[in-house]
């Protein structure tokens, strides 16, 4: 079920680190997070950072980007934006090097509870 906003109001998403002004009776974004409500639709967008300072001390939020998200159409555009700006799941990649099979022995050896003598590598 889709929530809206019951006004005009600032809202924060930490997980997404996005501070949103949506307007009322518009829908929240279906993204990552929470949207919570931070500030009314009174103060300038500087000044909710201000406060988001001092509110969320883990939040930077001086370096937060700012939209707003004032229609439907707008929510829209914001989730195919963060959809296709959002990275994709880290690979794992192995890489082969000359150093690999002893890599691998000195961590059966160490897998086996026996001490591991690892040279020193200089470049």
């Amino acid at each position: 079920m889709e929530k809206r906003a019951s006004k005009t109001a600032y809202f924060l998403n930490r997980a997404l680190g996005y501070l949103a002004l949506i307007g009322r009776n518009v829908r929240l974004p279906d993204a990552a997070g929470v949207w919570v409500m931070v500030a009314d639709a009174e103060r300038a967008p500087w000044e909710v950072a201000e406060l988001l300072v001092a509110s969320y001390p883990g939040v930077d939020a001086n370096n937060l980007p700012f939209i707003a998200l004032l229609t439907d159409f707008d929510v829209d555009e914001f989730e195919g934006e963060v959809q296709t700006t959002t990275p994709p799941p880290a690979e794992v990649v192995t890489v082969a090097t000359g150093e690999t099979e002893a890599a691998e022995q000195t961590d059966e050896a160490a897998a086996e509870g026996e001490p591991v003598v690892v040279p020193e590598t200089t470049r």
